[in-house]
């Protein structure tokens, strides 16, 4: 890669400013991208600015004030917007030389951040309004920290830029790329150029990713030896016949287990799309092999759920099951636990008790994890570590770091659709924090007209001094609302039995109010038409959706209410999402969009993403673009990252998956 100093214009001591903001070639210089795109298509008027914000200013001078002799050799002008009394101030210091380039009764343009009150701009970028050569299109701010001026920086890339192509010392297209992030014309140009950055800086990551990690540790230890037939086997012994997507992931499974690699699979579909039945098929054929499988649920009203679902086909195939969680008597549990670990149980259905220390398996070959959003990344790892090589997840909104490890090839997708009688009857709307007593008067209403509604709490408890719509407290706050109508608590901290005795209550229909918290998030089945979700800023899309699916299963029009207490710019988006669209996955993108995946090789799940080499977001469409590049037969531009543009930022991105998957 080409030198500093033979690039025009840099001599020893431009190098040496170069060197301070860590730029020591031309790599480095190309990598180091603007910090902010301002659009400079119109002035703003000097009242109208944004206090904090970059803004383009046009004036003409009034008084040009002499340079101080002492200190900072500072110099203000004063200038007048044309048409208005108002006007702004630009101050320059340390920069004495400047004071010739204005002249009185002249017009300007500055590209400055404007202060609280007056404008008053601090060493802005200005050029006269008959000589305009940067101040027009997109102006690029760099993070030069006034080490180097703006305009000379932009010039010495121009020359890199030029002496790359006339060397042709890098594929055309990272130097189309380039070009667009450094000199946009628009800020269309700019987001173009740095997006096909980030896939070029994914696809080089994406090579070393699987190369490093290909050390065959995936390699299937433990043999199924499933027969052709196992599907047609599995359905002898159901009611239901799956739908064309539920055959498809089946499939998917049977060729997984059949495989020489250890299965990582997702199966995302939404809400009554029918996922649990291709979760039985992963256990019973797990049983038909002989081993084992453990089911985890995030709740154990689900888990018990699953388990009676489960138990119709148990009987019928003779597959051996248990129920283990925190609230299964002693006794019992200790039998379970045996039966695990002797192996004469097959089929385990449960919660984090299904990981504790005390509980060991005999042939543990198969976990499938029931709402992979609501578990962490060491849970689900841990089930990894009793023994179950194959792993399964299901959910309807896929996290965003497994969305984004499935571009990667790490974990593999099966789709399912919605059943053709599926309900998409919900209506989502947003309720204001002045609007919430109406909201409540409107659900009080309805249940005493014979609906059954859910009222979900951020909380289960009040925290001391600081309300917070909580489980416990609703009924002391807004009991009034609700004379006449029988409402009941529900809460993670509740034994099982309570729990099972109150959500039972409602399942049937005898109870028309539930307040609850997102205990009832996943998998309850009820006949529930109404939900309000108090605080929604404070669920993430993922539950939102989750609870969104609760309601409306019985084919009859749901509402679904998302009460607003801090109506922060993300929270809105997040409910924005949530009533524009339905679909799953859909909702995944968006919230990989917002939140990010976390780090792609630790176990953070959610904050911003970056590329390994230039720190660039890393987004759906970055993916799905960097998933094309790594397909092409064509990898120049992958080779020239890897090799030429960031090889020591790509050998400790290689050196981390290595630690990681010997680890693992």
């Amino acid at each position: 890669m080409t030198t500093l100093t033979d690039i025009k214009g840099v001599g020893s001591a431009t190098a040496e400013k170069l060197h301070q903001l860590g730029i020591t070639d031309a790599a480095a210089l190309f990598s180091f991208l603007p910090s902010r795109y301002v659009d400079l298509k119109t002035p703003v008027r000097a009242a109208q600015a944004e206090a904090g914000e970059f803004a383009l200013f046009e004036g003409r001078v009034v008084s040009v004030g002499t340079p101080s002799k002492r200190g900072s050799k500072s110099f203000s002008v004063k200038l007048a917007e044309d048409g208005t009394k108002s006007g702004f101030s630009a101050t320059f210091f340390n920069q004495p030389y400047l004071y010739a380039s204005f002249e009185a009764g002249k017009s300007y343009r500055f590209l400055g951040k404007a202060g609280e009150g007056e404008v008053a701009l601090v060493n802005p970028v200005f050029e006269p309004t008959d000589k305009i050569r940067n101040l027009e299109g997109v102006f690029t701010v760099y993070p030069l920290r006034g080490i180097i001026g703006q305009n000379t920086f932009k010039r010495i890339l121009s020359s890199a830029l030029d002496l790359a192509r006339e060397e042709k010392t890098m594929p055309p297209e990272v130097l189309a790329a380039l070009n667009l992030s450094h000199f946009p014309k628009s800020l269309d140009d700019a987001r173009k150029g740095r997006s096909s950055l980030a896939a070029y800086d994914v696809a080089a990551a994406i090579k070393i990713y699987k190369k490093a990690s290909g050390r065959g540790d995936s390699k299937r230890k433990v043999f199924y030896n499933l027969p052709k037939s196992i599907i047609v086997d599995f359905e002898k012994h159901i009611t239901l016949t799956p739908s064309e997507t539920q055959r498809k992931a089946m499939e998917d499974i049977a060729l997984d287990l059949g495989s020489a690699h250890n299965m990582a699979r997702i199966v995302s579909g939404d809400v009554g799309s029918g996922k649990t039945l291709v979760a039985f098929f992963a256990a019973f054929a797990a049983a038909r092999a002989g081993l084992q499988c453990a089911v985890m649920a995030p709740t154990e009203i689900l888990a018990e759920q699953h388990a009676r679902k489960f138990e119709p086909l148990a009987k019928s195939a003779g597959i051996s099951f248990a129920t283990l969680t925190s609230s299964t008597p002693r006794e019992t549990a200790q039998e379970v636990k045996e039966g695990a670990a002797d192996g004469s149980i097959s089929v385990f259905f449960g919660t984090q008790s299904l990981i504790s220390k005390d509980t060991e398996f005999k042939n543990l070959a198969l976990a499938v994890i029931d709402e992979q959003h609501r578990f962490g990344v060491r849970e689900r790892a841990e089930l990894q570590n009793k023994g179950a090589g194959d792993v399964l997840t299901l959910t309807a909104t896929p996290i965003p770091r497994s969305l984004a490890l499935a571009f990667y090839d790490d974990i593999a997708i099966s789709r399912i659709e919605r059943r053709a009688d599926a309900p998409s009857n919900i209506t989502s709307k947003a309720v204001s924090g002045a609007k919430l007593a109406d909201m409540l008067a409107y659900v009080a209403k309805k249940c005493k007209e014979g609906e059954q509604a859910f009222i979900v709490c951020p909380s289960i408890r009040d925290s001391e001094g600081f309300e917070t719509l909580s489980a416990l407290g609703f009924e002391k706050e807004y009991g009034k609302i609700f004379d006449g109508v029988q409402m009941k608590v529900l809460h993670g901290r509740m034994s099982g039995a309570e729990k099972d005795a109150v959500m039972r209550a409602f399942s049937e229909g005898k109870l028309p109010l539930l307040v609850a918290t997102t205990v009832i998030e996943v998998g309850v089945d009820t006949r529930a038409s109404l939900m309000c979700v108090l605080a929604a800023e404070r669920f993430g899309l993922a539950s939102l959706h989750q609870l969104r699916g609760r309601i409306g299963r019985d084919g009859r029009q749901a509402d679904f209410f998302m009460h607003i207490k801090k109506p922060t710019e993300k929270a809105l988006a997040r409910i924005s999402a949530l009533i524009e669209c339905r679909d799953g996955a859909e909702i995944a993108e968006r919230d990989f969009e917002m939140r990010g995946a976390g780090d792609l090789l630790g176990t953070v799940q959610s904050g911003a993403t970056l590329t390994p080499a230039l720190g660039l977001p890393l987004t759906p469409a970055v993916l799905r673009a960097a998933k094309d590049i790594c397909d092409s037969a064509d990898c120049a531009a992958t080779d020239f990252f890897l090799h030429s543009f960031a090889p020591e930022k790509y050998a400790d991105f290689a050196e981390r998956v290595v630690k990681i998957t010997l680890n693992s």
